[in-house]
């Protein structure tokens, strides 16, 4: 019984002591004024449009935050004004108990560069979503020419499927989307290769170094104007006429 009593007991002067922590905490956060910021964007190596400068410049419009009472701040409006950042994709800002505001940023990652002659140049995102262009930097990735968006997707399409791929990735520079909605590639160096309707990049991947290959044997590779990978297992090459 005594036991009981004793182990009862000890639990309500735990709870009043958790109760007196709790008290304190709520009183010391009514008073924490905001001492520093600490901004954190991922892969900031590989895609530049981010940067601490850049993120604390775009804070200065939303107003002081250092010296402020932590509930002054609302970190809804902030998180709200963080995301106006073009090529922000994701945020997390959440309070420390140190008193700083920890901002953690995922980039949007551009895929392509869209331009279709009817107002200004914009990118598509690693979700297929429209990107507007940077003012600073501009992204090393292939030029979609097309009537609109809506015409570039067989082109995002060959470009998603072929990302990450060595040989594709070191010959593409620019994709037109004709009429008909068959592609043409305008390779960094060489020859145009006309793509078609019918993607299908391995093996027209296989194809295409095969042929290379035997023109840079024979040294004709330069003689030739145009590239066509639109047929199975066939690469038709037209010369350029003199």
């Amino acid at each position: 019984m005594k036991s009981t009593t004793a182990t009862i007991l000890s639990v309500f002067i735990l709870l009043g002591c958790i109760l007196v922590l709790v008290g304190f905490a709520s009183v010391d956060n009514e008073g924490k004024r905001i001492n520093s910021i600490e901004i954190i964007i991922s892969d900031d190596a590989n895609s530049p449009f981010l940067t601490e400068l850049r993120v604390r410049e775009h804070l200065d419009t939303f107003g002081a935050i250092i010296g402020k009472l932590e509930k002054n701040v609302s970190l809804p409006e902030l998180h709200h004004h963080l995301m106006l950042i073009p090529s922000v994709r994701k945020a997390h800002v959440y309070p420390t108990l140190n008193g700083q505001i920890h901002i953690e940023l995922t980039q949007r990652e551009p895929h392509a560069r869209i331009h279709t002659g009817k107002g200004s140049d914009f990118y598509i995102d690693e979700r297929g979503k429209v990107m507007e262009l940077d003012h600073l930097y501009t992204a090393r990735v292939p030029v979609i020419h097309a009537e609109s968006l809506e015409a570039a997707q067989p082109a995002i399409s060959f470009i998603e499927k072929t990302r990450n791929d060595r040989f594709w990735d070191a010959l593409i520079d620019q994709v037109i989307v004709n009429s008909k909605g068959e592609l043409e590639l305008i390779p960094r160096i060489g020859s145009r290769i006309f793509i078609g309707n019918d993607q299908n990049p391995e093996d027209q991947r296989r194809n295409l170094i095969t042929f290379y290959r035997a023109q840079v044997k024979t040294g004709n590779l330069k003689n030739y104007s145009r590239i066509d990978l639109s047929y199975k297992d066939q690469v038709i090459a037209k010369r350029y006429t003199y």
